[in-house]
C-alpha cells in the first residue's frame, strides 16, 4: 500500500518551528460545535475560562502507570482511550515545543537584527508579531485580562493552544478535573465545549486551528509578513491536513486504532459524538475538508488585511516600521504581500515556461479558470489544488459551479484593478468566496464517505490533472497538494502494486517527504533532554538511552497504526527516558539546551529547505502529468 511518513521521519511541518495556532474560529456549518477564535466576549461558554501551563497536563500525559493501564476494580483503563505519552511526544519530538527557542536562536537573532536595526531580541517582543504563533501570546493576553497568570513563553506552543482553556480563575470549573473520569468520554462535543474543550477531532475545527498560524490569522496577530520572510523567515509551505497532522508528529491514535471507540462503534450516541461512521476514511475526509478550510482561511486573511477599519494589530508591519506610514491604507500593496502568491514573483524566468502555457489567474482545474492580467500578483494559489478534489467528492463537479465562477470573476476584477489588488473590491469578493467555502465544508461534513466514492474521486482527480491533452498545468505547490491528497486516499483504499510505485515516484519528484534529517534531529533531542535534566554526568546513562530507543519504538507503532497492547504500555512504565522527561525537564533549561544546539538544528533544517527549493526550481508540470497518467492506469 502507499507509503506515508516513515517512523524515522516523524517531523513537525515547516523548516522552522512555525507554531500551531492557539485559537479557532466560528464554523457556520456546524454551529453547535463551533469554537471561539480567541474567546470573544459574546461566547458565553468560555467567558470565565483560563489557559493552563503544559505542566498541568504533563502530570498524567508523560508516561503510563500501572493503575491507569490495568486499574483495579475498573473495566476501563485510561490507555484504552489515550496514550498517556502525549506530553513526552510533544516535548521530545514536536517542534512546537521548540517554537520559542527558535526565536532565541541564531535565526531569530538574525531576523531581529535585519528587521529592527540591530536589535537581535526584537522578535521576543509581543508588538513585533512573532509571539502569538511562537508562544501563544494571544492566549496569555486573555489570561491577563482575567487577572490570571500569563502562559510561559518558553513553553512554545503547548497543550492549551489546541485543546482549549481547562480551568477557571481560582481553580475548579472547566474540564480539567472532569476529563479524568471515564464517563467524560461519553459526553458530546457540545457538552465538552461548554466546559472549554475544543473538538479537534472535527476536521474543520482542526484545519482552522492549524492554518491560523501556517496560513495566518490577522485577528489573532498571526501574520508572516513579507519583511519577515525577506529577513530570514522560511516560506510557509502548503498544508494537506491529514499528512500535516501525522507529521506533527501525531500524539494520538486514529479512531480505528482507539480500543474504546472500536468497542463502542455500534453505540448510537458514541458513534455520533466521535463521527465513527467515517472511521474507515477518517484521513481522506480530514484531507478534503481541510483543503476547503485552507482556501477559506487564505481568503479570510486577505479579506481582513484589506479591510482598513480593522484594529492596527492586524498589520504588524505598521509597528515594525512606523516611519513608512502609520495607516494601513498608505502601506498597500506592501501589506498585500503577506497573502499573495510568493511564486508569482519568486520564480526562475524561463522560455518556454509553463506559466505562459497555463496562463495567469485563479485555476480550479476541471471546474473554472478565471484569468487575470499577466504580471498581476494573485492571492495565494496552492489551496485551490485541493479544492478540485473536494468539489469532485461533493458532486459539485457536475452542478453548482456557476456561483464559484461568478465569485472568482469578482476576485479577478479585484486583482486586476491595481498591483496586488484593490482593497475594497478584494474585501467584497473574498467575503463571497468565504461563504461559498462554508457551504462546501457543510456538504463535506455530512456526506457519506465510502470506498466506492473515495476510489471514484481518486480516479477523477488523476484523470483531471493527468489529462492527455495536458491543458491542466499545475504549479509546484498545487501539484504537491494534489499528490498529498492522493497518497492519503490511496493509503486508506489499501492500494498496492503499480499504484504504490507511481505514488512513490510522485513522492520523490515533488519532495513530499522532505524531512530526511529527522533521525539526526532525534539524536540531538536526546542530548537536549539529558542536558536539560541537569544530570551529574555529561554522558547519558545506558538506561536513559535504552528508554529513548524503547520510546522511539512506541512512536513507530503509533505512526504505523499498530495495536498498542497492555504489554506494550507496561514496557513504558519503568522507562528512564520518560522518567527524566516527567520529573526533570523544565522550560528554562530545555530552551537553553535547544539554543545551545541551534546551529546544528538550523543546519539540518537548511539542508531540508534547500532540497525543497531545488525541487521547486526543477519542477516540470508535464512530468507530473506523466506520473498521474501512470497512477490512473494502475487504478483501472
Amino acid at each position: 500500500m502507499p507509503k506515508l511518513s516513515l517512523p524515522a521521519k516523524l517531523v513537525a511541518a515547516g523548516a522552522l518551528a512555525l507554531a500551531v495556532a492557539a485559537g479557532i474560529g466560528f464554523l457556520a456549518q456546524r454551529a453547535a460545535r463551533a469554537q471561539p477564535l480567541n474567546q470573544p466576549p459574546d461566547v458565553e461558554a468560555w467567558k470565565n475560562q483560563i489557559y493552563e501551563q503544559s505542566g498541568r497536563c504533563s502530570e498524567c500525559h508523560t508516561a503510563p502507570i500501572l493503575g491507569r493501564i490495568n486499574p483495579p476494580g475498573r473495566a476501563s483503563p485510561s490507555t484504552e482511550f489515550v496514550l498517556l505519552t502525549e506530553s513526552s511526544i510533544w516535548r521530545a519530538y514536536d517542534k512546537h515545543a521548540q517554537a520559542y527557542a527558535v526565536l532565541m536562536g541564531d535565526r531569530g537573532k538574525q531576523i531581529g537584527k535585519v528587521m529592527f536595526r540591530g536589535d537581535e531580541k526584537a522578535v521576543l517582543k509581543p508588538e513585533n508579531g512573532c509571539l502569538s504563533c511562537h508562544a501563544m501570546h494571544n492566549l496569555s493576553q486573555i489570561n491577563k485580562d482575567k487577572g490570571a497568570p500569563a502562559l510561559d513563553n518558553k513553553d512554545g506552543v503547548s497543550c492549551a493552544g489546541c485543546h482549549g482553556p481547562c480551568t477557571q480563575k481560582g481553580g475548579g470549573g472547566g474540564w480539567y478535573g472532569d476529563h479524568i473520569q471515564p464517563r467524560w468520554r461519553e459526553n458530546s462535543p457540545e457538552v465538552k465545549f461548554q466546559k472549554g474543550m475544543r473538538n479537534v477531532r472535527d476536521p474543520a475545527v482542526r484545519a482552522e486551528l492549524c492554518t491560523s498560524c501556517h496560513i495566518g490569522n490577522a485577528s489573532e496577530g498571526k501574520v508572516v509578513t513579507h519583511a519577515m520572510m525577506a529577513a530570514g523567515h522560511p516560506p510557509l509551505p502548503p498544508i494537506e491536513l491529514a499528512t500535516f497532522s501525522r507529521n506533527e508528529p501525531q500524539h494520538w491514535r486514529n479512531a480505528r486504532n482507539v480500543p474504546w471507540l472500536v468497542k463502542n462503534k455500534d453505540n448510537p450516541a458514541i458513534k455520533k459524538n466521535y463521527d465513527l461512521q467515517y472511521m474507515d476514511f477518517q484521513q481522506t475526509r480530514t484531507s478534503l475538508i481541510g483543503s476547503v478550510v485552507a482556501v477559506r482561511e487564505t481568503l479570510k486573511l486577505a479579506h481582513d488585511r484589506a479591510d482598513f477599519s480593522k484594529p492596527k494589530s492586524f498589520w504588524p508591519e505598521i509597528d515594525s516600521n512606523p516611519a513608512l506610514g502609520d495607516k494601513a491604507s498608505e502601506r498597500w500593496p506592501e501589506l498585500a504581500m503577506a497573502h499573495s502568491d510568493c511564486y508569482a514573483c519568486h520564480h526562475d524566468l524561463r522560455y518556454p515556461g509553463y506559466r505562459q502555457s497555463r496562463g495567469f489567474g485563479y485555476h480550479v482545474p476541471g471546474t473554472v479558470s478565471a484569468r487575470v492580467i499577466p504580471g498581476r500578483p494573485v492571492v495565494r494559489l496552492w489551496p485551490l489544488g485541493g479544492l478540485s478534489a473536494a468539489i469532485i467528492y461533493s458532486g459539485k463537479d457536475k452542478t453548482g459551479l456557476e456561483d464559484l465562477r461568478k465569485q472568482l470573476d469578482k476576485l479577478v476584477e479585484a486583482t486586476n484593478a491595481r498591483p496586488f489588488g484593490d482593497p475594497a473590491k478584494l474585501t467584497t469578493s473574498s467575503a463571497q468566496l468565504i461563504a461559498w467555502c462554508d457551504a462546501l465544508i457543510k456538504d463535506l461534513s455530512t456526506v457519506e464517505f465510502t470506498k466506492e466514492k473515495v476510489s471514484d474521486t481518486v480516479k477523477k482527480l488523476c484523470e483531471l490533472y493527468g489529462a492527455a491533452d495536458g491543458k491542466v498545468l499545475a504549479d509546484y505547490e498545487t501539484a504537491r497538494e494534489v499528490a498529498s491528497i492522493l497518497r492519503v486516499a490511496c493509503a486508506e483504499l489499501k492500494l498496492a502494486g503499480d499504484a504504490d510505485k507511481a505514488l512513490d515516484r510522485l513522492t520523490k519528484s515533488l519532495n513530499l517527504e522532505p524531512y530526511f534529517n529527522r533521525p539526526k534531529r532525534l539524536e540531538i533531542m536526546r542530548e537536549i533532554i539529558w542536558e536539560a535534566s541537569k544530570p551529574d554526568q555529561a554522558t547519558p546513562t545506558a538506561n536513559f538511552n535504552k528508554g529513548f530507543e524503547d520510546f522511539k519504538a512506541h512512536l513507530a507503532m503509533l505512526a504505523e497504526g499498530k495495536e498498542i497492547s497492555e504489554a506494550d504500555f507496561k514496557k513504558l512504565i519503568k522507562n528512564d527516558f520518560l522518567s527524566v522527561v516527567q520529573s526533570s525537564v523544565a522550560n528554562e533549561p530545555f530552551n537553553d539546551a535547544v539554543v545551545k544546539r541551534s546551529n546544528k538544528l538550523q543546519e539540518l533544517s537548511d539542508q531540508e529547505e534547500k532540497k525543497t527549493l531545488d525541487a521547486i526550481a526543477k519542477y516540470q508540470p508535464r512530468e507530473f502529468i506523466t506520473e498521474l497518467k501512470a497512477l490512473s492506469k494502475a487504478l483501472k
